[in-house]
Parts: structure tokens; C-alpha cells; sequence
């Protein structure tokens, strides 16, 4: 799989045990364990199509408005890449 320069599950392997998401708009958390989500989707997956899957039930997304897009990130990814 390609990497265009994306951050996958390898980048974070002993660096964070879970991975959080938030979003302040709409109140949603979630915190998902990274060797399960290396299961799920293979070491070399990109962190945002994982997040773009947790994500896609949001009724911000799917309004795609751009003026109240949704506004889920992922806090911890900063700190670690």
C-alpha cells in the first residue's frame, strides 16, 4: 500500500497503546487498542482511512457541510509522530 506520506499503525507501534478520538462539535469519543486495530487493518494501513471508517456515521459528514464539517481528530497522534 502506498504511504504518500500518510501516518500508519507502524509509526505508532510502541509509542501509544490506544488511540483516541474526539470531536468537540458533536461530543463523540472513542478509544479503539492499536494492536487490534493492526489486526483489523495490517501494520502498514494509513491512520485516516481508519478514522475516516469510526467517522462515517457522522450526520456533519454526511451533510458535507464545509460551514459545520466534522471536526473528529485524534489528540494523542501529535505527540508521537
Amino acid at each position: 500500500m502506498p504511504r504518500d506520506g500518510a501516518t500508519t499503525f507502524r509509526d505508532i507501534v510502541g509509542k501509544l497503546e490506544v488511540l483516541r478520538i474526539t470531536c468537540d462539535k458533536c461530543g463523540r469519543r472513542g478509544q479503539y487498542r492499536v494492536d487490534r486495530l493492526i489486526a483489523r487493518y495490517g501494520i502498514d494501513a494509513k491512520i485516516n482511512e481508519f478514522s475516516s471508517d469510526v467517522t462515517a456515521d457522522c450526520p456533519r459528514k454526511i451533510a458535507n457541510n464545509p460551514y459545520d464539517a466534522c471536526a473528529a481528530i485524534r489528540p494523542d497522534l501529535p505527540k508521537v509522530v
